[in-house]
């Protein structure tokens, strides 16, 4: 078993078989828990904290969330990435592969510019699963691009009373509050986001920008 020396196979694992990404997740499932990779995750050796949050964000489920969050705060940056992108892939998950089908294409609509549409498509995801988090937090950025300011605003809310933890979700009700001139709610919102995740270097940007437009009020 390859989690009988985990620093060393761990990351041996993941190198070998990272241009395979369906064989690595096999290969991760078979020889590691999610108990061992959260274990790895907090490790004083950085590669290895590394190489656990990659393999969470290819195999890890909700229950790992609190170890991701808090590896946020990791002394190396590295890791700290490699824990976000775990938690957006996580996110994405609904453990409905219909539902996650349709927040797929509602994304892709959104890359399109196809707001409208995207709206439309996160709505039947919300319908579908109401509970859903990153459903209403995809609509709250379709809503942004369409200048649907109080909609955002709500979705944003409802996403962050089900997810405690999406620092996307606070960031984008600052983005919304920024456009409406509640200068106050703005830097609440980004202070929240970056109390979960402080490697949002743009959003503590823009926190000190508005802070000196306060001062000049």
């Amino acid at each position: 078993m390859y989690h009988t020396n985990g620093s060393s196979e761990l990351t041996k694992l993941i190198f070998k078989n990272s241009a395979n990404e369906e064989k690595l997740k096999q290969l991760l499932i078979s020889n590691y828990s999610e108990a061992d990779l959260t274990a790895y995750l907090h490790s004083k050796n950085p590669l290895l904290g590394r190489a656990a949050g990659f393999a969470l964000r290819l195999i890890g489920t909700s229950e790992v969330i609190p170890a991701l969050v808090d590896a946020l705060k990791d002394s190396d940056r590295v890791t700290c990435f490699n824990a976000e992108y775990a938690l957006w892939e996580i996110w994405s998950h609904s453990g409905d592969d219909a539902v996650d089908t349709m927040l797929e294409d509602g994304k892709n609509l959104l890359k399109n510019e196809s707001y409208q549409q995207a709206v439309e498509c996160f709505t039947t995801v919300i319908e579908t699963d109401p509970d859903f988090a990153e459903g209403y937090n995809q609509r709250a950025i379709a809503y942004f691009m369409l200048e649907e300011w109080s909609k955002a605003i709500r979705d944003c809310k409802r996403t962050v009373a089900l997810n405690p933890d999406h620092f996307g979700a606070f960031a984008g009700m600052g983005h919304v509050y920024v456009r409406l001139g509640e200068i106050d709610e703005a830097i609440a919102a980004y202070k929240q986001a970056l109390v979960i995740n402080p490697n949002l270097i743009s959003i503590a940007e823009a926190v000190l920008r508005l802070r000196s437009r306060t001062q000049g009020r």
